[in-house]
């Protein structure tokens, strides 16, 4: 697959990306136009940008769906603009250091060198414009939703609503062709979250890697997320086994064993056990309240007829 434009609504569109299977997303109004996530690299960026410069010659904004290096890493080739995300920028500049290191090595074991060098040189340009709860943002003649999702496929997750097109860019709280990612994820809250981002029965769903979907297709997909989710519970109620789990989900044994993984990592650490009994008297904590009760003194006359 090369890399191709799909119009999925009046002067909305999805870029495929034949790397990761990406979509990335464009939508233009009558002043400007709003780049939705920017790729893996600087390289990866620029050809996106030129892309982009073949449908429209507006100004732009960028926003970031969240904070995998996929999604933010090409900015650089967008140049000085506004760039809406969910966490701040020393979040992004941080984090993007850690995963830059770990995905150049990870490209060198792998003999992919080109990518490594590509990653390697990519700058981190983080956002300046803060999302909390909805931003509805005026492209002229159209307005965008930039809607802060919650605890998720991240923790800084972030939609992009076209209310007048009927389309959702729902970034990796969504995919289509490969199973989600729960390394960072929140194995409980994310089929939740999915739920109500589809309340208002949008048209076009975009994922964060994959084709364009209808909206039956992403409640598909929610429910199996909640199937996970409810095979979580069920592992710490002791009524499946992890190997049970792994066998009957709809996302395949790897994806459920990290699913599992992460809600264990996520866990409350279990209760310290009560001190050994000792010839000390016991730490006592503060007595406990006293409760004054007022008490009614009546009689009853059992010589009236």
């Amino acid at each position: 697959m090369s890399d191709r434009w799909i119009e999925v609504a009046d002067r909305v569109w999805v870029r495929r990306l034949e790397e990761l299977d990406q979509s990335l997303g464009l939508v233009v109004g009558d002043d400007c136009c709003l780049v939705v996530d920017t790729g893996i690299s600087a390289d990866a960026g620029f050809a996106f940008a030129t892309a982009i410069r073949e449908l429209t010659d507006l100004p732009w904004q960028v926003a970031y769906t969240h904070d995998h290096f996929d999604h933010w890493f090409g900015t650089s080739a967008f140049g000085e603009s506004a760039i809406w995300a969910v966490a701040d920028g020393a979040h992004y500049i941080s984090f993007g250091d850690e995963q830059r290191q770990r995905r150049v090595a990870q490209y060198r074991r792998e003999n992919r060198e080109d990518e490594a060098r590509s990653i390697a040189r990519s700058r981190l340009i983080p956002p300046n414009c803060r999302v909390s709860g909805a931003v509805g943002l005026n492209l002229g003649g159209r307005t965008v939703v930039l809607r802060q999702v919650g605890l998720a496929h991240s923790d800084n997750d972030m939609v992009i609503e076209v209310p007048d097109a009927g389309v959702l860019f729902a970034g990796d709280l969504l995919e289509n062709g490969a199973p989600p990612s729960y390394s960072a994820a929140f194995p409980l809250e994310w089929p939740q979250a999915v739920e109500y981002l589809l309340g208002w029965k949008p048209k076009v769903v975009v994922p964060g890697h994959g084709e364009p979907a209808d909206y039956w297709w992403a409640r598909g997909q929610a429910r199996d997320l909640a199937e996970v989710a409810r095979l979580c519970g069920e592992v710490a109620q002791g009524f499946l086994t992890e190997e049970e789990a792994a066998a009957h989900n709809p996302f395949g044994p790897e994806t459920m064993r990290e699913a599992l993984g992460r809600w264990r990592e996520l866990a409350p650490p279990p209760p310290e056990p009560a001190p050994e009994a000792s010839g000390e008297p016991a730490v006592q904590g503060p007595p406990p309240p006293v409760i004054i009760y007022d008490i009614i003194d009546y009689n009853i006359d059992m010589t009236q007829n």
